[in-house]
C-alpha cells in the first residue's frame, strides 16, 4: 500500500507522509496558509487575495513579497511540495497528486453519514487553536457547532438505548465545550440518576448553580431546581454501603466576588487600575496583615479582566510541589492542546505522565500554555497568599514573569507582610524582582474611622441600626481598622448581639449560629488544611452526601466557604478567609484533632495512587495523628518525588519529618527507612554543622544494621556517606570511605553491591586517585549489574572518567552520554549535574570549547532550578567562562567566576579552571599571568591531593617561569615537586605536560650540574 499524506488541523497542526513527520519543518505562518488552502480546496486562491488575507497590515507590494518568501521556504522545507500544492504565477490551490487524509474532511463526512462516535473521536480539539488569523474564527465556530450537535444526538441515542455510562462520558465532554448550558447539566443529573448515582447528580446541580451565579448572575431555572428537590427526597443510601462512585469532571469556578461594594480602598484601587492599564511587566504585590482586604482587591481586579487564573497558597501545603500553580491552571477550563509535560501535574488532561518531566521542560510548558492564551486575550495570573507557596512555585513565578514580558500577561499576588520573611524561596524571588525594578508593591493600611463607618453601613443595609459616633469609635478601636474584624462586629450588631473583643471570639459567635450539620462539617474541612472536595469529606468523615450538600449550601450562603479550584476538575470549596479556618481548627480539642488527622491519613492511604501524589498529605496527617509508622513510610516516597521535581527544600523538610517519625518504630523497621531518608537528605543538600550530625546518625545506624545482619541497609549507609562527603567537598574522607565501602558492599545483595561499587569507583575516578582500582571496581559493578539486569548511571559515568584519564575522548564522551541518559531517565538531578560536568570537561580537554558551551547551557539551565545548590551554579558558570576564554571571546568573565569559586571554597573546580586558564594564557604568550594562575592552581590541587592536577599545574608554572627567563625559580619549583609526582598515577594529559616541562628543563639541569 503506498504511503499516505496525513493532515491534522483539529486540536493542532500535524503533517506527515508515511512514517515521516513534516510538521517541524513548517513555520506557523505556513501551517496557517496550508490549512486555509486545504479548507478551501474546492477552488484556486489568487495570490493577491492570499497576500491581503495573511498580511493585511502591510502594503500590497510588501504583502506579495511576504507571500513569495513563504512559498520559497515551503519549497525549501517540504519535499515534493508540488505533489500537495499547485503553485502557479497568479494562484495557489490545494491539489494533492498523492493519496491524502484530511481530518476536517473526515469529520464532516462522518457527521453527514450519522457516524457520530467516529465524528466525535475525530474532533480532537478546536481548529488550529494556536492560529489567531481573522479568517479562522467563523470556520472554527462552525466546526465546533457541528461537534456539539453530534454530541447531543449521540447522548440522546445512548439514553434511549439505556447505555447511561457511555452517555455520561459524552455528556461530560459536552459540558466542557459549553459550561454555561443549563440543559447539559440537567442531562448530566438525569443520566447520573438513571445510573443509580444520586450523589453525583446532586453534585452536578451544585456546580451548575455556582457556574450560573458566577458567570451570568442568575440561579438555575425552576425546572432544574424541581429536579434537584426531587433527588433530595429520594431514599438515602449510606455512603459506606456501595463502592466509591465515579466522579464528575467539570470546569471550575473562581473564588466568588464579595456581595459587598468595595469600601475604603479608592486610593489602592486607583493604583491597581493604573498598573493594569499600562503595558508594564511589573509584578503586582499586595501586602498587609490578615483580613486587611488583599484578596478582596484581587477579586475586584478579576472582575475587570476577561481571562484570569486564580491560585491560592495554604500553610499546610508548603510541601506540595507547584500546588498554587496546579490550582491556578485548574481554575479555568483547559482545552486542547495542552503541553504533554503538564500531564504529571494535571492528569485530568488525558495524558498523565508516570514520571515527572524535566523542570526546565515543565516551566517551558507552563509558559507556552500562558503564551498561547495571551495570544488570544489579555491574561491575568492571580496568586493569593504567596507567603505559603513552595520553592518550585516561587521559581516558576520568577521564570514566567521574566519570559512573558513581551505578551499581555500580568501577575498579581498577595502576601501577609509579617510572614513573607519566613519563606526564603519567595523572599528571594521578590528581592530579585525588586532589584530588577519589576515589582510594584502596595502595602494596605488599616481603615480610618470614616472608612470603618462606611463598611459597617454597607454590611448592614438589610438590617439597619443607629450608628452613633460613640459606636463607630468603639468598633474602630476594637477592630483596629481591620476590615474583616469590622465586618464580624457589624454582623453581630445587625443581629442585636453584643460583640466580643477579639476577632476569634467574634468568628466563634458567628459559627455558633449555624445549624448542627453545617457546624459539624467545618472541623473536617479545617483539618484537611486546604481546598476540600465534597466527595473527599464524605469519605474521610463518613458524611452522607445529601446532608453534606445541604450543609455546604448554608455555609456558602453565610459566606463562610466559597467555591475554589481543586484537583481533577472537581467541584471544591475553601474557607472565605484563612482566619476563619484557623479559628475553627484551634477550637478543636487536641485529642479530637489527633483522631481526625489519623482518620484522614488512613482514608487517604486507602485511595493513594501509584504515583505517590498523596504521599506528602499522608505524611502530614499521619504525623499530626500520631501514626508515626504511616508518616515515616510515606515520607520517603514523598521526599523522593520532591527531588525529581527539583523541590529540594521540600524534600529536606519531608526527610527530616520522616527521620523524626522513625524514632517511634521498631529497630528492624526503623533502620532501613531512616537510612534511605538520610540519603535523600544528603542529596538535597545540608549545611556543614548538620552534615556532621547526619554523618554521626549514619554511622550509628550502620553499626546497628551490621549487628542485625542487615547487609543491604548497611551498604545504603556507605552510599549515603559517599554522597555526603562529596557534597561537602571532604575529598580525603571520600577517598578513604570509598575504599572501605567496597569491602562492605560484597556482603550485600548483587543489586545493592553493584550500586555501591559503582558509586565508589566513580568517586575514586573523580578524585583522580587509584585509577586502576577504580576501573576494577567499575567493571566488577558492571558484571553484577548485568547479572541482575540493572543499568547503573555511576558505572557509565565512572568509566567515562577512566577514558578521559586515558585521553580517549570519543569513548569518554560515549560513556558519559549514556550515563546522562540514565540520570535523566531516573530524574536523578544530582547525577545529571555530575554527568554534564564530565561531558563539559571532556570537550574542553578534547579542544572542542563550542561543544562544551552547549553542555554548559544545559547544566546552567538545570542547576538554576535547584534551590540551595550555589556551588553547582558557580561550577556551571566557571566552566562556561573557561570555554569562552578558550574561544577568546570578550564575554568570558573568567575573573568573576574564579572569585566565586574562591568564595565558596570549591578547590577541586578552582584548580581545574585555573589550569585551563593558565594553558590558554601560556599559548597566548601571557607568561606572567599563566605563572600566577598555575601557582594558585598548584596550591588548590595540593590541598585536594589530586596527582594529575598537581603535575599539570606544576609543569605549567615551571614552563611559564622559564619563558620569563627565571631559570633558578623554575629549577627550585621542580626540585620541590618532582619527588611528589608518580608518573604511573598521572593522566595522559598530565604526562604530556610533564614531558614538555622535562624537555625544557633538561638542558638547564645539565648545565647546572656541570657548573657545580
Amino acid at each position: 500500500m503506498p504511503p499516505m499524506l496525513q493532515i491534522q488541523l483539529l486540536g493542532g497542526f500535524d503533517l506527515s507522509y508515511g512514517d515521516q513527520s513534516w510538521t517541524r519543518a513548517i513555520s506557523e505562518r505556513l501551517q496557517s496558509l496550508l490549512a486555509y488552502l486545504a479548507l478551501n480546496r474546492q477552488r484556486a486562491q489568487s495570490r493577491q487575495h492570499l497576500a491581503y488575507l495573511f498580511w493585511g497590515d502591510s502594503s500590497n507590494p510588501q504583502a506579495r513579497t511576504n507571500l513569495r518568501k513563504e512559498l520559497y521556504n515551503l519549497r525549501q522545507n517540504l519535499p515534493n511540495v508540488e505533489q500537495i500544492v499547485r503553485i502557479e504565477p497568479k494562484t495557489l490551490s490545494w491539489s494533492p497528486t498523492i493519496p491524502f487524509a484530511l481530518d476536517v474532511m473526515e469529520f464532516e463526512n462522518a457527521v453527514a453519514q450519522n457516524q457520530l462516535e467516529r465524528a466525535i473521536a475525530l474532533y480532537r480539539g478546536q481548529l488550529l487553536p494556536s492560529c489567531d488569523d481573522d479568517w479562522i474564527f467563523p470556520e472554527r465556530d462552525r466546526l465546533q457547532q457541528l461537534y456539539v450537535r453530534a454530541l447531543e444526538q449521540l447522548i440522546e441515542q445512548l439514553k434511549n438505548q439505556q447505555d447511561y455510562r457511555l452517555a455520561l462520558n459524552y455528556a461530560q465532554q459536552l459540558s466542557r465545550v459549553d459550561p454555561l448550558n443549563e440543559s447539559t447539566y440537567c442531562t448530566l443529573m438525569q443520566l447520573h440518576d438513571l445510573s443509580g448515582d444520586r450523589a453525583n447528580a446532586l453534585q452536578v446541580y451544585h456546580h451548575c448553580m455556582t457556574m450560573l451565579r458566577e458567570e451570568l448572575g442568575v440561579d438555575p431555572s425552576p425546572t432544574t431546581r424541581r429536579f434537584y428537590e426531587q433527588l433530595l427526597l429520594e431514599e438515602e443510601s449510606p455512603i459506606g454501603s456501595s463502592p466509591i462512585q465515579p466522579r464528575v469532571h467539570l470546569p471550575l469556578s473562581l473564588p466568588s466576588q464579595s456581595a459587598l461594594p468595595m469600601v475604603g480602598r479608592n486610593h489602592e484601587w486607583h493604583l491597581i487600575q493604573e498598573w493594569s492599564a499600562i503595558a508594564d511587566p511589573q509584578v503586582l504585590l499586595l501586602t498587609g496583615e490578615p483580613g486587611i482586604g488583599k484578596t478582596r482587591l484581587l477579586e475586584e481586579l478579576r472582575e475587570t479582566t476577561p481571562f484570569a487564573l486564580w491560585g491560592r497558597g495554604f500553610a499546610a501545603e508548603m510541601l506540595r510541589p507547584y500546588g498554587i500553580w496546579i490550582d491556578a491552571l485548574r481554575s479555568v477550563r483547559l482545552l486542547n492542546p495542552v503541553p504533554a509535560e503538564l500531564g504529571f501535574l494535571l492528569p485530568e488532561i488525558g495524558q498523565p505522565s508516570k514520571a515527572p518531566p524535566d523542570r526546565s521542560h515543565l516551566f517551558d510548558a507552563v509558559v507556552q500554555l500562558l503564551a498561547n492564551w495571551a495570544a488570544q486575550t489579555p491574561l491575568l495570573v492571580m496568586l493569593d497568599d504567596i507567603q505559603w507557596i513552595d520553592e518550585g512555585s516561587s521559581a516558576l513565578l520568577h521564570y514566567a514573569s521574566r519570559l512573558l514580558t513581551h505578551l499581555p500577561v500580568k501577575f498579581a499576588c498577595t502576601a501577609r507582610s509579617g510572614e513573607l520573611s519566613k519563606n526564603a524561596a519567595i523572599s528571594q524571588v521578590l528581592r530579585s524582582l525588586r532589584r530588577e525594578q519589576r515589582l510594584n508593591t502596595i502595602e494596605l493600611q488599616p481603615f480610618d474611622r470614616g472608612n470603618t463607618a462606611a463598611l459597617i453601613h454597607a454590611a448592614n443595609t438589610d438590617h439597619p441600626f443607629e450608628m452613633s459616633l460613640e459606636l463607630i469609635d468603639r468598633v474602630f478601636r476594637d477592630s483596629g481598622g481591620n476590615p474583616l474584624f469590622v465586618l464580624e462586629i457589624a454582623r453581630a450588631l445587625s443581629q442585636r448581639q453584643s460583640h466580643a473583643t477579639d476577632l476569634a471570639a467574634l468568628i466563634r459567635d458567628r459559627l455558633d449560629q449555624l445549624e448542627d450539620k453545617a457546624r459539624d462539617l467545618l472541623p473536617w474541612a479545617a483539618a484537611l488544611g486546604r481546598s476540600f472536595k465534597p466527595a473527599m469529606v464524605a469519605q474521610v468523615a463518613d458524611y452522607p452526601l445529601p446532608e453534606l450538600f445541604s450543609a455546604i449550601a448554608q455555609l456558602e450562603q453565610q459566606s463562610i466557604i466559597r467555591p475554589s479550584a481543586t484537583g481533577e476538575n472537581e467541584l471544591g470549596y475553601d474557607f472565605a478567609h484563612d482566619v476563619v479556618r484557623q479559628v475553627v481548627y484551634q477550637h478543636i480539642s487536641e485529642p479530637r484533632r489527633q483522631l481526625m488527622h489519623w482518620q484522614i491519613a488512613h482514608r487517604l492511604n486507602q485511595i493513594a495512587t501509584l504515583d505517590h501524589s498523596f504521599a506528602g498529605d499522608i505524611t502530614h496527617h499521619a504525623g499530626l495523628g500520631g501514626d508515626h509508622a504511616l508518616a515515616a513510610s510515606h515520607a520517603l516516597p514523598a521526599a523522593e518525588r520532591c527531588l525529581k521535581l527539583f523541590a529540594y527544600a521540600e524534600a529536606t523538610v519531608l526527610a527530616e519529618r520522616g527521620v523524626q517519625s522513625c524514632q517511634w518504630l521498631d529497630q528492624r523497621s526503623r533502620i532501613p527507612l531512616q537510612l534511605r531518608l538520610l540519603r535523600v537528605w544528603a542529596i538535597a543538600g545540608v549545611k556543614h554543622d548538620l552534615a556532621v550530625q547526619i554523618e554521626t546518625q549514619v554511622h550509628q545506624l550502620m553499626a546497628e544494621a551490621n549487628r542485625l545482619g542487615l547487609n543491604d541497609d548497611a551498604a545504603i549507609g556507605h552510599e549515603t556517606l559517599n554522597v555526603l562527603y562529596y557534597e561537602q567537598g571532604n575529598y580525603v574522607q571520600l577517598h578513604q570511605h570509598s575504599l572501605r565501602s567496597t569491602e562492605v558492599s560484597r556482603a550485600a545483595s548483587p543489586a545493592t553491591a553493584a550500586r555501591v561499587l559503582a558509586l565508589s569507583g566513580s568517586c575514586l575516578t573523580e578524585l583522580g586517585q587509584d585509577m586502576i582500582r577504580a576501573e576494577a571496581l567499575l567493571l566488577e559493578a558492571q558484571s553484577l549489574a548485568n547479572r541482575v539486569g540493572l543499568e547503573q548511571c555511576d558505572i557509565h559515568s565512572g568509566l567515562g572518567g577512566i577514558e578521559l584519564h586515558k585521553a580517549n575522548y570519543d569513548a569518554a564522551r560515549t560513556f558519559l552520554q549514556q550515563a546522562l541518559q540514565l540520570a535523566q531517565r531516573d530524574r536523578d538531578r544530582w547525577r545529571e549535574c555530575n554527568c554534564l560536568m564530565g561531558l563539559i570537561m571532556t570537550e574542553l580537554e578534547a579542544g572542542n570549547p563550542s561543544a562544551a558551551l552547549s553542555y554548559c547551557s544545559t547544566m546552567t539551565h538545570l542547576v538554576a532550578q535547584i534551590e540551595g545548590k550555589e556551588s553547582e551554579n558557580a561550577i556551571a558558570a566557571a566552566l562556561a567562562a573557561l570555554a569562552h576564554y578558550q574561544l577568546q571571546r570578550p564575554e568570558a568573565n573568567l575573573e568573576a567566576a574564579i572569585v566565586k569559586l574562591q568564595q565558596l571554597d570549591i578547590k577541586r573546580m578552582l584548580a581545574y579552571i585555573l589550569i585551563g586558564a593558565a594553558e590558554v594564557d601560556f599559548a597566548q604568550e601571557r607568561f606572567e599571568l599563566a605563572a600566577l594562575r598555575a601557582e594558585e592552581a598548584l596550591q588548590a590541587a595540593q590541598t585536594m591531593k589530586h596527582p594529575s592536577e598537581i603535575a599539570i599545574a606544576g609543569a605549567l608554572l615551571i614552563q611559564s617561569v622559564l619563558a620569563l627567563k627565571h631559570a633558578e625559580r623554575a629549577i627550585g619549583v621542580f626540585e620541590t615537586l618532582h619527588h611528589r609526582i608518580d608518573r604511573r598515577l598521572l593522566s595522559v594529559r598530565a604526562q604530556t605536560q610533564v614531558d614538555c616541562m622535562t624537555q625544557q628543563l633538561q638542558p638547564l639541569m645539565k648545565k647546572r650540574k656541570l657548573s657545580s
